[in-house]
């Protein structure tokens, strides 16, 4: 068994989970742990790796989906918005097309998660694991 203690990084409250290697799941320059109390926790090496994983994640259903799902996802106004070359975008931060938007995740991977946690102790066996030893946590 292998554990990962995170801080909450608004708030400062600690979450201690126990981490059996059925739970973990390597793939792609970032591990998913799946926790007992409904909440997955999504670890990387580095914020790079992090906003490389939600670039590759976002693009890849722009690809991949119908153009229904892709128009429901991003909604009409602001395709509509990003064809004209004008601010617009889902999320927090307004940019004048797709591309800046799936650029955007490479310096603010946080857009795309529930919540941003702060490392605070991972066990030796679960760095093992993974192959690398966890900067930047977020939750889902």
């Amino acid at each position: 068994m292998s554990f990962i203690r995170v801080r909450d990084l608004a708030g400062g409250k600690v979450q201690f989970h126990t981490v059996a290697s059925d739970d973990v799941d390597v793939r792609d320059g970032a591990a998913e742990i799946f926790t007992g109390d409904q909440t997955d926790l999504i670890l990387f090496e580095t914020r790079e790796d992090a906003g490389k994983y939600v670039r590759a994640y976002w693009q890849d259903f722009v690809e991949h989906e119908s153009a229904d799902e892709v128009g429901e996802m991003f909604g009409v106004e602001t395709l509509v918005q990003w064809a004209l070359g004008r601010p617009a975008g889902p999320g927090s931060i307004m940019v004048n097309s797709l591309n800046e938007w799936l650029d955007l995740h490479l310096d603010c991977p946080e857009e795309h998660f529930e919540q941003e946690l702060e490392v605070d102790a991972v066990s030796e066996n679960l760095v093992e694991a993974l192959g690398f030893t966890p900067t930047v946590v977020f939750s889902r």
